[in-house]
């Protein structure tokens, strides 16, 4: 035998016997021709002559994984196959061997990698558990590039839920990029905070704004963490977004609800256009910031120039709705042939004279406060109409065929007993029930006599002219207009203000005349000290007016020194 042939043979012997797996040659009719030491170990003999998918695999015919056919034309073959038996997993490698003759045999490297395949499925199994929590989470999981702008390359199926975008929507620089649907106003904010705390080394959590694929804004709450290659570079940032969007929203109404109270506590001798300090106006303020809290249906009770329009303006400025429009209607100013026009508007040609289409009160009132004054005066016709459209089912114009719906906030007030109504069968039940869910009862002037006073001062400073200051009224009627009943409450005090201001004459119903503004000393009882100390007591009130109150100044124009002019205050009863 040539030597170099006998080493190649010795290297063949050696490396097959070295092989970790099973090495084994077969002929073209499957018999065994060779096998190595691991194949004759395993099986506890020889097999030498058997039928290689018998011996080995325990099959009667040809595997059916075998591409025997491939490898004795020529073209090895590669694969991995379970043994049916076993249930081990193993990579096979056949390769064809030709001999001078002409025949083929088949070389087939057989390596067990049950541990290796077992791994594998590990670690599909954890990556498959891995997306699935992901996917399923009630947010997104993402990844961003280490670039200026932390451009996302992945994110999980939970941005459909979240934003209504899909996950390859965010990735990128395309028109719903990421970054690009995050508000203008948070978008600095947000990457500066997350350059810092990654350059810290430290996680970060931020909570901002966002636009969805509807169009909506949404608050997200954000929390990632830098990842750093073996060098401590940065090399892309990972996190989660969820929705917060319901708990801020909570948390934006405590904060405009602290903020109402703190601006009106500060000055609550007036609330907006409303004047009074005594107790139940307070308790009146209270309830209109309950009822701007809120976007229910108020009903305002109190007599004829209460102030009841003030209330449900201040409710409206106060609310939500306050960008819409105020909507002032006065039910009982509107004839009732003519009252499903005015609220629900007319097509053009519905009536002689419609030339155009026009809009009604609901309209008008679309996302804001419809104010109806004097509800009590509304058919139970046009009751069932607006009860409809306050249960969400619409409305049509006068001549149209469309149905129309409004988004407003009913506000509504009455002098009249609604519960009388009801029992004498002039309002609905339902339609009551509807409209009366948060009442708040205004108290008559003459139930808050303390008040009086500050209304005063108050109508005479809008009465006066350009730069001219308030008239300053004589003690006298002052007093007449604070013991005054006050039957037309706040409105008629308004009106004998400005009569007496226009005309110079105290007009009050049944109680004083002109002449009383002026009364003589002799028409007071009692004897001459009596009658100095009266006419004492009102120069010293006449003074103090005239000041503002001033004592200082008070007593420059009566020419006394200040001390006396607090005694003679404290002799006359004068605080």
């Amino acid at each position: 035998m040539n030597p170099a042939n006998h080493n190649q043979i010795s290297y063949f012997e050696a490396i097959v016997e070295a092989f970790d797996g099973m090495v084994y040659v077969c002929s073209p009719d499957n018999r065994i021709e060779f096998v190595n030491r691991q194949v004759a170990e395993q099986l506890g003999r020889d097999p030498v002559g058997e039928a290689c998918h018998r011996v080995l695999y325990g099959n009667a015919e040809v595997c059916p994984w075998c591409p025997e056919q491939d490898v004795f034309r020529g073209k090895p073959v590669r694969w991995e196959f379970k043994h049916p038996t076993t249930g081990r997993w193993y990579y096979n490698m056949a390769t064809p061997i030709a001999h001078p003759d002409g025949a083929i045999s088949k070389l087939s490297l057989c390596l067990d990698i049950t541990e290796k395949k077992q791994a594998e499925n590990a670690l599909l199994e954890s990556q498959r558990r891995l997306s699935t929590l992901m996917n399923n989470l009630p947010g997104i999981v993402y990844r961003c590039r280490a670039d200026e702008s932390f451009v996302m390359e992945f994110a999980s199926r939970g941005s459909k839920r979240l934003l209504g975008f899909e996950p390859h929507e965010l990735i990128g620089t395309g028109p719903n990029a990421f970054q690009r649907i995050v508000h203008p106003d948070d978008r600095k904010n947000m990457l500066d905070l997350v350059r810092e705390t990654v350059a810290m080394r430290r996680p970060f959590s931020f909570i901002y704004r966002i636009r969805a694929a509807s169009g909506d804004e949404k608050w997200v709450w954000e929390q990632g963490e830098g990842v750093f290659d073996d060098d401590d570079q940065l090399v892309a940032l990972e996190g989660f977004i969820s929705d917060v969007t319901a708990y801020k929203e909570v948390e934006l109404d405590l904060r405009k609800e602290n903020l109402r109270l703190r601006s009106s506590i500060s000055d609550r001798y007036r609330f907006g256009d409303i004047i009074g300090k005594s107790e139940p106006m307070q308790a009146v303020y209270d309830l209109i910031l309950k009822a701007a809290a809120s976007d229910a249906s108020v009903i305002i009770f109190g007599e004829s120039g209460s102030g009841k329009e003030l209330v449900a303006r201040a409710i409206h400025r106060l609310s939500d709705r306050r960008p819409g429009e105020f909507v002032p209607v006065n039910c009982g100013a509107i004839p009732k042939g003519l009252m499903e026009r005015e609220f629900f508007g007319h097509m053009k040609g519905a009536f002689t004279g419609a030339s155009s289409d026009k809009g009604g009160f609901l309209d008008s009132a679309d996302g804001g406060t419809l104010f109806l004054d004097e509800i009590g005066e509304i058919g139970q016709d046009m009751q069932v109409k607006l009860l409809r459209v306050l249960d969400g089912v619409g409305y049509t114009p006068l001549g149209g065929i469309k149905l129309k719906r409004s988004d407003f906030r009913v506000v509504a007030a009455t002098n009249r007993d609604l519960v009388k109504l009801v029992k004498d069968g002039r309002m609905r039940e339902d339609f009551f029930y509807r409209i009366r869910i948060l009442p708040i009862q205004l108290p008559p002037l003459r139930e808050r006599k303390g008040d009086i006073p500050l209304l005063i001062d108050h109508f005479l400073s809008t009465l006066a002219k350009g730069n001219k200051e308030p008239r300053h009224l004589p003690v006298r009627v002052r007093e007449a207009m604070e013991t005054y009943s006050w039957p037309g409450n706040v409105r008629e005090l308004q009106n004998v203000l400005h009569t007496y201001i226009t005309l110079g004459k105290l007009d009050l119903i049944g109680q004083i005349s002109d002449s009383a503004v002026d009364e003589p000393p002799l028409s007071i009882g009692g004897g001459l000290r009596k009658r100095m100390d009266a006419v004492e007591k009102k120069m010293i009130l006449s003074a103090l007016e005239a000041s503002r109150w001033h004592r200082g100044r008070a007593a420059e124009a009566l020419q006394l020194n200040y001390k006396t002019l607090q005694r003679k205050m404290k002799a006359h009863g004068i605080n």
